[in-house]
């Protein structure tokens, strides 16, 4: 694992999330640090939307921000971003988004973070690793855009790289590795289809897996309705779905992404937070 350098910044972000039935979720731990700031959260009577807040510039090179978040039992929490994560260039040092998520039986978290843009000469590192207790329920996103494509930048970052771990119980069923250099082939098969793609892996473990079955694969494949756009579906085990999604333009990416995630809801039988209320 990459370690920050003495002069960089090095945040935190640790919260706990309960609920009391009949009352709702509530944060009942909660402490962070620059680069993050955590805005007042928000319960709409459902599930309690959680915003962070980026107060600096975005990450740069050496910097380093931990988060840690445990959602208990009974718990229902949207776990959003209002603005993009931005990698500045990093003069040969690597910045870190380390990110630990817990999620008991009973209860649900919806990772829904903006999209993540690496800027021109940035290298960074996301590790995600998710703990599931079996009857949780989770709907994770993550994305990797071309850079800034409106200034001219497109693959123009040194180096992105990422992993992500999802365990249930004790099965590990996603394990993913990516490092992608626009100098080399790992970028070959983002720019196949489009040359300036848009990623986005959205994944969905139910709580109660029947609810859904392997119809959901074709529902997802119809959300592509048109030639800037590919999304598919694929199983994951018994335990859920994950989802991909190629756009080749930003209008796109944002309509798919918010298209699947509607499904995802829809099939759950679930009311879709609305991510803007912030409770401010």
């Amino acid at each position: 694992m990459s370690e920050p350098a003495a002069d960089s910044v090095r945040g935190n972000l640790h919260l706990v999330c309960a609920a009391v039935p009949g009352r709702g979720t509530f944060l009942a731990e909660q402490s962070f640090s620059a680069p993050v700031h955590l805005s007042k959260s928000y319960w709409n009577g459902d599930t309690l939307l959680v915003h962070l807040v980026n107060p600096t510039a975005g990450m740069f090179g050496g910097d380093c921000l931990r988060t840690h978040v445990v959602v208990q039992t009974g718990a229902r929490v949207l776990l959003s971003s209002p603005s993009a994560t931005r990698f500045h260039p990093s003069r040969g040092r690597e910045s870190l988004l380390h990110q630990h998520f817990e999620v008991r039986a009973g209860g649900s978290l919806d990772i829904y973070p903006e999209i993540s843009i690496p800027q021109r000469g940035s290298r960074s590192r996301q590790e995600t690793h998710i703990e599931l207790e079996p009857g949780a329920e989770l709907i994770y996103l993550e994305t990797l855009t071309p850079g800034r494509v409106a200034s001219g930048e497109v693959f123009a970052f040194e180096n992105y790289a990422w992993s992500t771990d999802i365990v249930v119980g004790t099965k590990r069923v996603v394990r993913e590795r990516a490092s992608v250099s626009p100098g080399d082939a790992s970028i070959a098969g983002l720019r196949a289809l489009f040359p300036a793609s848009y990623y986005a892996s959205l994944v969905v473990i139910p709580a109660k897996t029947e609810c859904l079955g392997a119809e959901f694969a074709h529902d997802v494949v119809k959300l592509s309705r048109h030639g800037s756009l590919v999304i598919a579906a694929s199983r994951l085990n018994a335990y859920g779905w994950a989802i991909r999604l190629l756009a080749a333009e930003s209008v796109v990416f944002h309509e798919g992404i918010r298209q699947a995630r509607a499904l995802n809801y829809e099939r759950l039988g679930r009311r879709q937070p609305d991510a803007r209320r912030n409770g401010l």
